[in-house]
């Protein structure tokens, strides 16, 4: 009984359709079995994680020289003969060292180049936190608050005379002699 308001407004019904549908795609995404790729997709798949040796910053999969061809023709020939994708990219990195990846590898020292961008958006953080800390003034202290709530209601005479006091303190603190025309000396 407490769905029946709830069933006859256009927008909840329009918003449940529309989940449904979102939700059957998705499983009939997750639930179908995607075809095995063919040759030229494999060939291009595993080109793309390999530098052409002569080409500099593309791939085999997209550069044109002939060494790059030929190392097309060799991966062509490797997934022919049912090897994977790791074992013909391991061929490539025993023949050429691991330069020739795309991508480096995660570990040894570089695992830093996988690691820099974390470190540097740690590092920001840090900074940014420890600035907005000093940037916010410190709360006055109570006798702050009391001293300048003292001095609101002083007159200007009263804080003359204050400021005289206060500098003839300060003065006999430190072995000074204030009589006129000797200030400071």
């Amino acid at each position: 009984m407490r769905w029946q308001p709830l069933l006859r407004r256009p927008a909840f019904l329009i918003s449940l359709a529309l989940f449904l549908a979102v939700g059957a795609v998705w499983i009939l995404q997750a639930v179908s079995i995607a075809p095995p790729p063919t040759l030229d997709e494999r060939v291009s798949r595993i080109g793309s994680q390999i530098q052409c040796p002569v080409c500099s910053g593309e791939s085999v999969a997209d550069a044109t020289s002939a060494q790059a061809q030929q190392i097309r023709a060799l991966i062509r020939q490797q997934v022919a003969q049912g090897k994977t994708d790791q074992q013909i990219i391991h061929y490539f990195v025993v023949r050429y060292g691991e330069g020739i990846l795309e991508s480096p590898p995660k570990r040894g020292f570089t695992s830093l180049i996988w690691l820099a961008p974390l470190l540097m958006l740690l590092a920001s953080i840090g900074i940014v936190t420890s600035a907005a800390r000093e940037w916010h003034p410190a709360p006055a202290t109570p006798a702050e608050d009391e001293e300048s709530a003292v001095a609101a209601q002083l007159t200007p005479e009263e804080r003359a005379r204050l400021t005289d006091v206060l500098r003839r303190e300060l003065a006999a603190d430190e072995g000074l002699s204030l009589t006129p025309g000797m200030e400071g000396a």
